[in-house]
């Protein structure tokens, strides 16, 4: 299935199957982090919620920080002394071939008076199946630019944060579980598991949405996750505060995997160690 790009605005670009349409949505606005706002899997159905009522500042997908340094917020954007801003520097690379596209940019981390407290090298890869499954590989790679970076333990993170749609999220009637069994956000949340799997019937079909850790990450994933929707590796939030010295890197990789079927554990541990070889 032939993917390729098309700029839909200066800050929008959509990522288009042949024979399908628009299958993904990149959005740089200035006002708002950079994330990812649409993600059709099988059936052509929409896996991600955009900006809900209940959580305006939740992006489908997309890397942020609520309370770096104490008191700045690159999650909410509640306080304007608090405000910090991530803007996209340079170009927004793409490229495409055959059934896989791929998007990269930096990125810089300013604070309320304008300074540039960090950068960030970010990528996202789609690969889509014939039967309609895909892959989101999405990675970044952090670095202070002069001074000491602390990301201190906090709910409101997304490094990365992924919204499923509301049709998809257990309190709606998916079933949320885990590589270790689990089932439900009283089992799952802030445990540690190689993957996490929502999924749910729509229109006849099971169809799932699976994020997997990769071994190379510094910490395992301890998994914020929530039966109304947002889930995260928000592996900090339980383990305590990361530090980067100016001279250091946070690198991050994830896979989400839109699947159909229900969240079989033989067949994620399989996808788990095919991602792990990458």
């Amino acid at each position: 299935m032939q993917l390729s790009f098309g700029q839909e605005t200066p800050c929008v670009v959509n990522v288009r199957a042949e024979g399908v349409g628009t299958i993904s949505r990149y959005v740089w606005y200035s006002e708002l982090y950079p994330h990812v706002t649409c993600l059709l899997g099988p059936g052509k159905r929409n896996v991600l919620e955009n900006q809900p009522a209940d959580h305006l500042h939740h992006h489908g997908v997309c890397f942020s920080h609520g309370v770096v340094n104490d008191h700045l917020d690159f999650y909410l954007y509640r306080e304007k002394h608090k405000l910090g801003k991530i803007n996209v520097i340079g170009d927004v690379r793409m490229e495409s071939h055959e059934n896989v596209a791929t998007l990269s940019h930096d990125s810089e981390w300013v604070t309320a008076e304008g300074d540039t407290l960090m950068t960030d090298t970010r990528s996202y890869r789609w690969e889509v199946f014939e039967n309609g499954e895909l892959y989101l590989d999405t990675a970044i790679t952090l670095q202070p630019v002069d001074t000491t970076v602390t990301l201190h333990p906090t709910n409101e993170s997304g490094m990365p944060l992924v919204r499923p749609a509301d049709w998809l999220v257990a309190n709606h009637g998916g079933i949320l579980s885990d590589s270790e069994g689990r089932r439900g956000e009283k089992e799952m949340f802030g445990k540690p598991a190689r993957w996490i799997d929502e999924t749910a019937e729509t229109d006849g079909q099971l169809i799932g949405l699976a994020i997997l850790d990769h071994p190379s990450n510094p910490v395992q994933a301890h998994w914020f996750a929530r039966d109304y929707g947002p889930l995260s590796p928000n592996y900090n939030f339980f383990t305590g505060p990361i530090e980067l010295e100016a001279t250091s890197q946070l690198a991050l990789k994830y896979r989400i995997f839109v699947h159909q079927g229900h969240g079989n554990p033989d067949r994620l541990n399989d996808e788990y160690n095919k991602f792990s070889l990458s």
